[in-house]
């Protein structure tokens, strides 16, 4: 991931992947490395909303060659986008925000008052 200059999330609208949420795109924007993904999926709903990447038509060679290449040749652009990939690792997907999410549920699900 270190030397990456794009990374690609794209996989076949399977009814098991459109809901999912995989790893490898956080990884690529916890290293600021703007993501192409597929469209109709989570993920690809998520890099959108964030603008930290391209999301293409993930059976379309083409369109993701082009998105591939236009990263790669606009390199303002792609670095903006990594930047706003990673900010949103940091601020919302981190351990640590995570963990104080998880610790909020808990907090609002476990009963006040427990008699022992």
């Amino acid at each position: 991931v270190k030397s990456a200059r794009v990374g690609v999330v794209v996989l076949h609208p399977l009814p098991n992947y459109i809901p999912a949420l995989p790893i490898k795109m956080y990884e690529y924007m916890a290293a600021g490395i703007p993501v192409v993904a597929s469209s109709g999926t989570l993920w690809g709903d998520t890099i959108k909303e964030l603008r930290c990447g391209l999301v293409v038509d993930p059976l379309d060679p083409q369109a993701i060659a082009d998105a591939i290449d236009s990263l790669l040749a606009d390199a303002t652009t792609a670095a903006a986008m990594g930047a706003r990939g990673r900010a949103a690792v940091e601020k919302d997907f981190s351990w640590e925000a995570q963990g104080a999410e998880l610790v909020g549920l808990y907090e609002r699900i476990a009963p006040r008052d427990v008699a022992g």
